[in-house]
């Protein structure tokens, strides 16, 4: 591996606050996308949202720059407002809070808007609930301007009733009855005698406290864990519920027999709630990190088919038939392969192969399933096979990752046969030596209730926690907690290239160019680039500050594989490739090919060149240091991609890559091939596309950096924001230091353990010492923890 340059000096984004090394020495923000949102709260008297800001949000990049279409909402604000015509509302998925800063902004945005009433954002489940005055709040108006801030607006979904929501209600309840099980369970421990007139009172208001919080929250365990031996899994549930149903059960029995040394209702309680307190830190820090994104399906439900006769019809894909004839318009995504007809159509098979030029396809040609059609005018093509057996539906199938955790179980399994073991030993021994039942039966359950995970139910989700937390000031967010577990068999990191290794843009190398246009240039080029999906087009938008807009641009033409003409009166404009003075093609006639870049392209009035552009692809910022970082810690690196193999190589050469470890041209398949048969079982895939996906469900571990194209940030363990890499060395950093934490939490168990059961069998435990030694070492494991993970 060749030496990297020494890098430049980081600096902080003036609007996201997100360290980034700067090209020039003036350069102020990470991304084009932050500057024009930086210029637009500072234009709008907005500069509140800086002061409201806490460190560091997510960077903006192209969010304002994308066409999006925001047809679904139409018939969500009318069905909303025929439900409730007095005072419509709606919820709808919010993408890109990150802190009370983009709320604040948010609102005063809303408030602004004609017609608003009231409006809830809510940044823990990734939602806003809006309340406006019929027939006069423009919805789709508000979510394009959300658009231009950064923040994107989503259909409302099912999966924001989750786990942690559900656990609030328990836990707050049983912490109000362990409260009171402790309140009326300590005059017995303060020598309250059988005589006293409120003593019978005070032992049934503990008895019915704790069976309260064994019915809301012991249950929840109970459930989980007779379900998970059900599916033949041993859950950290099962002796949680365990020790919780010993507990009670016994403290039941001595309560009605008279046996104080049998009853632990309060300790039952309090280890309920303490379980619970575990068990909803972990699952909120896991969904704070899901809830950031929207969760759209990308998949194609219809397609709009040929009847005959002139007709059209709305059918849904499983209905496509081989040889049916379907059309597609600007931005559509072709979802079977199928041939094309008619003219020539120009295609983006960046998210599908990973190539990075968009392809331009004559009539006949195949066009593979998932292709992004990039042209203007709407066009036909004719189905080859049927949505069924579709590539694009294979590569769009959600698969979930194991949540086993073989390591766990065979730890539970070694602890509940020692801890059962010892029990049925220890009250047996006593019985055989002539104690008596009672005495037997306290050994027995003492054993059982203080071996119970206190510590570990609290102090493993802490642990996860916190190197959730402080992952995500690095900027990498971990949306699934079996990763942890994974992470440390980790010994190859696959890449992508096109969108992961290098950004999703080309870069305009030239940006003097733009600069030296004036006004009516700037406009007509910000004209023939406005609705444009090519690559070239939307770094211009960025580099131009042109936010995403409604509708269509009716007289921009496009000659496939040359470029865009617009006539304005008598002047024509145009861009395209180099060479091309932006004369009319005759049909038929093949664009010849470009010499040099292929994103290279000319602006010209009335065929004089006023400006030539020249791109580059770009990798991201940090990836030659990170790629480095990696190499040091022994890991075995190799990019996959569906580009051309030069380009590759050239890529590989630029981040000081041996050439071999890099293979181009390759399918979806053939990467999921080469995961299977090189890294089974030890890879982490990085990725960004369709192209990826076969990939992800091969691998052991998956992340994505890019989290607005609606597939594999479904998919991932992890995602990042940002445009560089910096986050993959700090992953496997803070994952080693939480599998520490973890031992030495593990190790402290073992040794309390093994003291409290030695305790129990020499008859000396009793509730009080149960009820004082439990907290305390619940204590110690969180102090353990919070020493490994909590320092910087």
């Amino acid at each position: 591996m060749t030496d990297t340059p020494p890098a430049s000096p980081t600096r902080e984004c003036a609007h996201c606050g997100t360290p980034f090394r700067p090209h020039r020495a003036d350069e102020q923000y990470c991304c084009k996308g932050c500057e024009f949102v930086h210029g637009l709260i500072e234009g709008q008297g907005l500069d509140q949202f800086y002061q409201l800001r806490r460190g560091a949000s997510d960077p903006v990049k192209g969010v304002p720059f994308q066409p999006r279409d925001y047809a679904w909402l139409t018939p969500l604000v009318a069905e909303a407002e025929e439900t409730n015509p007095e005072a419509p509302s709606l919820v709808l998925d919010l993408q890109g809070i990150s802190c009370i800063g983009c709320v604040w902004l948010i609102d005063k945005l809303f408030d602004r808007q004609r017609g608003a009433r009231e409006i809830e954002v809510n940044a823990q489940r990734g939602q806003m609930l809006l309340s406006w005055r019929r027939g006069e709040f423009d919805a789709v108006g508000f979510a394009r301007e959300l658009q231009q801030f950064g923040y994107l607006a989503g259909p409302p979904t099912a999966r924001r009733g989750q786990e942690s929501h559900r656990l609030t209600s328990r836990l707050g309840l049983c912490g109000a009855f362990a409260l009171n099980a402790m309140m009326f369970t300590l005059p017995r421990y303060l020598g309250m005698e059988d005589d006293f007139p409120l003593a019978r009172w005070l032992d049934l208001l503990t008895v019915l406290f704790a069976t309260l919080c064994l019915a809301t929250g012991g249950t929840y365990f109970i459930t989980r864990a007779v379900a998970a031996l059900r599916r033949g899994v041993l859950h950290i549930d099962l002796p949680i519920a365990l020790g919780v149903t010993v507990a009670y059960v016994g403290s039941l029995a001595g309560w009605l027999a008279g046996a104080e040394n049998l009853v632990y209702f309060d300790f039952v309680a309090v280890f309920i709630f303490l379980m619970l307190l575990g068990r909803w830190t972990q699952e909120y820090a896991l969904e704070k990190n899901r809830n950031r994104l929207l969760s759209a399906d990308h998949r194609p439900e219809t397609v709009t088919v040929d009847t005959g006769g002139g007709e059209r019809a709305t059918e849904r894909l499983e209905r496509l038939k081989a040889g049916q004839r379907f059309f597609a318009a600007s931005g559509g995504l072709v979802p079977v392969c199928a041939r094309l007809e008619g003219g020539e159509a120009t295609f983006s098979l960046e998210w599908i192969n990973g190539e990075s030029e968009p392809r331009t396809l004559k009539p006949g040609q195949l066009v593979p399933a998932g292709a992004l059609y990039s042209g203007v005018s709407e066009i036909s093509l004719q189905a080859e096979e049927t949505w069924n057996d579709s590539l694009l539906r294979r590569l769009l199938t959600l698969t979930q990752t194991s949540g086993r955790n073989a390591t766990l179980e065979r730890i539970l399994k070694v602890y509940l046969i020692a801890v059962l073991a010892l029990a049925v030993l220890g009250g047996a021994g006593w019985a055989l030596a002539g104690a008596g039942v009672l005495a037997a039966l306290q050994v027995f359950i003492s054993v059982l209730v203080v071996s119970c995970p206190c510590a570990l139910g609290v102090a493993y989700p802490l642990a996860g926690e916190l190197a959730v937390a402080r992952l995500r000031r690095a900027g990498v967010f971990v949306r699934e907690e079996t990763l942890w577990t994974r992470l440390g068999r980790v010994r190859h990191i696959l890449f992508d290239k096109t969108g992961t290794l290098t950004l999703e843009s080309p870069r305009l190398r030239n940006p003097e160019a733009l600069a030296a246009l004036d006004a009516t240039a700037r406009a007509a080029l910000a004209h023939l680039i406005e609705r444009s999906l090519h690559p070239v087009s939307r770094a211009l938008r960025e580099h131009l500050g042109i936010a995403s807009a409604p509708g269509t641009v009716d007289d921009v033409v496009e000659h496939v594989g040359y470029g865009m003409v617009w006539l304005e009166g008598d002047t024509r404009w145009s861009l395209g490739r180099p060479g091309w003075s932006g004369e009319a093609v005759h049909p038929g006639e093949a664009a010849p090919d470009a010499a040099g870049n292929a994103f290279d392209c000319e602006l010209r009035r009335d065929g004089a060149v006023l400006a030539a552009f020249a791109f580059e692809e770009e990798a991201r910022p940090d990836a030659a240091e990170e790629i480095a970082a990696l190499v040091r810690h022994g890991f075995q690196l190799h990019v996959l991609s569906g580009d051309r193999p030069a380009k590759v190589a050239a890529l590989m050469a630029k981040l000081g890559l041996p050439a071999d470890d890099g293979l181009g041209g390759l399918t979806p398949q053939q990467k999921a091939d080469w995961v299977e048969q090189n890294a089974p079982g030890s890879a982490l895939m990085l990725g960004d596309g369709a192209n990826d996906s076969l990939a992800f469900d091969a691998a052991l571990c998956r992340g994505t950096p890019v989290v607005d194209k609606g597939l594999l940030e479904q998919k991932a363990d992890f995602y990042l924001v940002g445009r560089s890499l910096r986050g993959l060395v700090r992953l496997f950093d803070i994952g080693r230091r939480r599998q520490l934490a973890v031992r030495r939490v593990f190790a402290f168990a073992i040794l309390y353990n093994l003291l409290a059961v030695l305790v129990c069998l020499t008859g000396l435990m009793n509730p009080l010492i149960a009820a004082i030694i439990m907290p305390l070492s619940s204590l110690v494991t969180l102090g353990i923890v919070g020493l490994k993970l909590g320092r910087g």
